[in-house]
Parts: structure tokens; C-alpha cells; sequence
């Protein structure tokens, strides 16, 4: 839903900035392979009045025919009540309208409100199961921790996450109550 909902604001969004030029000059700018293009998107998804997520990007193309849209440096911040905010970034990205799957890649950072903050290097996300998953190595840090591994599925449901090989931890002591390591 949210990636069919992105598509129509981007949509929108052209229909309503576009200041003049033939047709050709339009279709002569577009990159090839893309029905649609923009540059420096800011848009926020919102249900029920609450928003949920919003997405900045340097730019996105979008291609009907395959029903992708690729976007290039991503900042997403995610909003939960409970949690705080989720903040995502990485390099470039991907969304499929068809699957309703998201997949994000290179130089990916998640970080949470809490202090911790997750390094890979892909992320795939699927909304029909509501998983967050990667198969690549995988990094968690925190003050008080660092946990490594490679594999990981994340419910965004149920807020768990299972690393799946390889996991290493390393957990920092704290001792006394001025809180000296």
C-alpha cells in the first residue's frame, strides 16, 4: 500500500511542479527505461492522521513496466509511539509495488532512539510478513554492548530480532554507581 501510495504522490508531485516543455523535451530528460523521475523528495506516509514514515531522498526513477522505483540516498525515519523514532539510511534502494518489498543497500544504518545503532550492508523489507531481513554480516552497537553476526530477520511486529550465524557479542561492565566501566 505504501509503495502504491508513494508512486501517485511522485505522480502528483510531477504533475503539479511541471512548468512547460513539449513532450519530447520531457520524455528527452527522463533517464532511459524510466516513466518517471524526481529529484529531492521529501514525502511522508500517514494513516489514520498519524504519520508513519517519511522518506528523503536525493532522487527516485520509477518504471511502470517492471513497477520499481529506485531511489538514490535514502534518510527514512520511521515513527512509533512506543519505541521513538527509527532513523534508516543508506546509499540506494528499491521499492517493488508488485511485492510490496523494500530492499535497501550499501552503507546501511539503522538507528533507534535507545542508542543502538545497526551496520550492514543490505536490508531487505517485506510487507506482507512485516519482516525486516539481510543475509549479509551484520553489526549492532550500543554503549553498554556490540553484538556481530551475519544473517538476521527482524519482526517489526513483535520487535525481535534473531541473528542467524556466526554472532559474537561483547558486553561492557559496569561497575559501582557512578557508573565507571
Amino acid at each position: 500500500m505504501a509503495i502504491v501510495v508513494l508512486a501517485v504522490a511522485l505522480t502528483i508531485t510531477v504533475v503539479r511542479n511541471f512548468k512547460g516543455g513539449s513532450p519530447e523535451e520531457i520524455l528527452e530528460s527522463l533517464p532511459r527505461n524510466v516513466d518517471l523521475s524526481l529529484k529531492k523528495i521529501n514525502y511522508t506516509e500517514t494513516r489514520d492522521g498519524k504519520r508513519h514514515w517519511t522518506l528523503v531522498a536525493d532522487s527516485a526513477a520509477h518504471t511502470v513496466e517492471d513497477g520499481i522505483t529506485r531511489i538514490e540516498n535514502i534518510h527514512m525515519t520511521f515513527y512509533d509511539e512506543d519505541m521513538g523514532d527509527v532513523v534508516l539510511t543508506a546509499e540506494e534502494g528499491e521499492m517493488k509495488s508488485g511485492s510490496r518489498e523494500v530492499a535497501v543497500r550499501g552503507d546501511v544504518i539503522v538507528n533507534n532512539p535507545q542508542g543502538y545503532a545497526l551496520y550492514t550492508d543490505s536490508l531487505l523489507y517485506r510487507e506482507a510478513e512485516r519482516m525486516i531481513s539481510t543475509e549479509e554480516p551484520v553489526r549492532m552497537v550500543s554503549e553498554k554492548m556490540e553484538v556481530t553476526g551475519v544473517g538476521m530477520l527482524l519482526d517489526v511486529q513483535d520487535h525481535t530480532l534473531i541473528l542467524l550465524s556466526d554472532i559474537q557479542a561483547r558486553l561492557a561492565a559496569v561497575t559501582g554507581e557512578s557508573g565507571n566501566r
